[in-house]
């Protein structure tokens, strides 16, 4: 979690911060990521990182919830058999809005290595709605990572929550 000290600082340097972080874990893998590179690019001291975060993992989770909380905003709250079509836009929008704010590498980085390193854990089942999610993810996690099967992954998507 985010220290006290992060979140007090003025927005601009929270801002400048939070580049250096994104830029560092969309081109390297948390595994890789390094302290130095990101306190050079957005001009802290080592001990200020380390008083703004516990470690680069808590580092990494807080731009990751960062992103997704910003990304997730416009999506409804529920998938439900109902709103199908809605959320097949949804899923295209939500696409086009990683691209827009800059964080399709962030999220395929995940993907790719992040996903994995941080350790998974099982999705809540909450009755009807899981197989919702599990399907909804795999379909954006696809796209993320092959832009070209957007097409092809919303109609396998909308086939398969048709018959649910």
């Amino acid at each position: 979690m985010v220290l006290a000290t992060f979140t007090n600082l003025p927005n601009e340097k929270q801002v400048r911060i939070r580049k250096a972080l994104f830029t560092e874990f969309e081109e390297h893998p948390l595994a890789d990521a390094q302290v130095a590179r990101i306190v050079k690019e957005s001009s802290i001291s080592r001990g200020a990182f380390y008083k703004y975060f516990s470690d680069l993992t808590d580092a990494y989770k807080y731009v990751f919830d960062f992103a997704l909380e910003e990304i997730h905003q416009k999506m409804p709250a529920r998938a439900t058999s109902e709103n199908v079509d809605f959320y097949l836009q949804r899923i295209t929008n939500f696409v086009t809005e990683t691209d827009q704010a800059g964080y399709r590498n962030f999220i395929k980085m995940y993907y790719l290595h992040n996903e994995n390193y941080l350790g998974s854990k099982p999705t809540q089942i909450d009755s009807d709605r899981w197989a919702f999610k599990i399907l909804y993810h795999q379909t954006l996690r696809d796209v993320i990572l092959d832009p070209t099967s957007l097409d092809t992954r919303l109609d396998q998507l909308k086939s398969v929550l048709q018959k649910l």
